[in-house]
């Protein structure tokens, strides 16, 4: 078998941790080779006895965990969703779709009514099932390359089966350049070369007696949204990061990938405020490392925007 050989489908659930039997057709994920980890304990067994050595341990599975990079680009027709929008969804965000305009993804905090999503993951001809799972993403963008998008998942644990690895239907659209961006940072078009988003979910188990593997789901519990830029450093009184800093101030971000109808990406936060700046360099041109916390306004759910056009 080998490593490369692997397929990756997804759809969202209609009720938690029940198939909803991805096809091939309908719903590939294209992605780099995915991580895919197995979530158990082992139960040690700690009982005296008349001899030295070990006792068998029972192994307990509980989740499947499975990290995969795709790239950020849009379904090529405004007003429908991405083929990573299931993944989006269950990763605590909201979709809404205006018909022929465009496609907004934007943060929920209704831990139990969140969508989740069944995962196949097929490694050659042995498949994976991770159903109920949700998760978290990040983005990483530089100037003249394509935006990616990282997704870890996790979901309820089930065991392998043997099965035929299907040749998937992918979007063709190719993904957007990172570049004519009008990116700004508190009304300032900051010259960055990177730009990273993560929207920094935090998953717990929701233990049940009466669940199959002992879990009954995977939810989000918290968020906190963060980034980072890179811009280069200027003259204070054209943009004093150090004050912005010190004043805890809450401005605007924006940055837009892509130009092309049906393929833009436009990321917006309304609250962004600085961590410590430190000095970098870039082909000896003094920058800043910015780090960015992405805070909610006073109406909350709002941290951040992903909205496809």
């Amino acid at each position: 078998m080998l490593k490369t050989r692997a397929v990756v489908l997804a759809k969202t659930e209609a009720t938690y941790g029940v198939d909803p039997t991805p096809s091939a057709a309908d719903n590939a994920i294209l992605c780099e080779a995915p991580e895919f980890e197995l979530l158990g304990k082992k139960l040690e067994r700690n009982n005296v006895k008349s001899h030295f050595g070990s006792l068998p341990p029972v192994n307990v599975g509980e989740g499947l965990k499975i990290s995969l990079t795709c790239e950020l680009k849009g379904s090529g027709a405004a007003g429908t969703a991405p083929e990573i929008g299931p993944l989006l969804k269950a990763c605590g965000l909201d979709e809404t779709v205006v018909t022929d305009t465009s496609v907004t993804y934007t943060p929920s905090s209704d831990s139990f009514n969140h969508d989740s999503v069944a995962i196949y993951f097929y490694q050659h001809d042995i498949l994976h099932k991770i159903l109920g799972a949700r998760g978290t993403c990040s983005i990483e963008a530089k100037a003249g390359e394509y935006a990616k998008i990282s997704f870890e998942m996790t979901g309820l644990y089930a065991g392998p089966a043997d099965d035929s690895i299907p040749t998937p239907t992918f979007n063709t659209t190719l993904p957007p350049v990172f570049k004519n961006a009008s990116l700004a940072i508190d009304s300032y078009a900051a010259i960055i070369e990177n730009l990273k988003a993560d929207l920094g979910c935090e998953i717990a188990r929701r233990p049940s007696a009466n669940a199959a593997t002992g879990i009954l789901e995977y939810l989000i519990k918290e968020r906190a949204v963060s980034g980072e830029i890179d811009p280069e450093a200027v003259a204070l009184a054209t943009k004093d990061f150090w004050s912005m800093w010190e004043d805890s101030d809450q401005v605007a971000f924006t940055a837009t990938i892509g130009q092309t109808a049906g393929n833009i990406c436009t990321v917006t936060a309304p609250a962004v405020v600085l961590d410590q700046p430190k000095y970098g360099d870039r082909e000896n041109i003094l920058t800043y490392a910015l780090p960015l916390i992405l805070c909610p306004t006073s109406s909350g759910d709002d941290e951040i925007s992903l909205a496809f056009t």
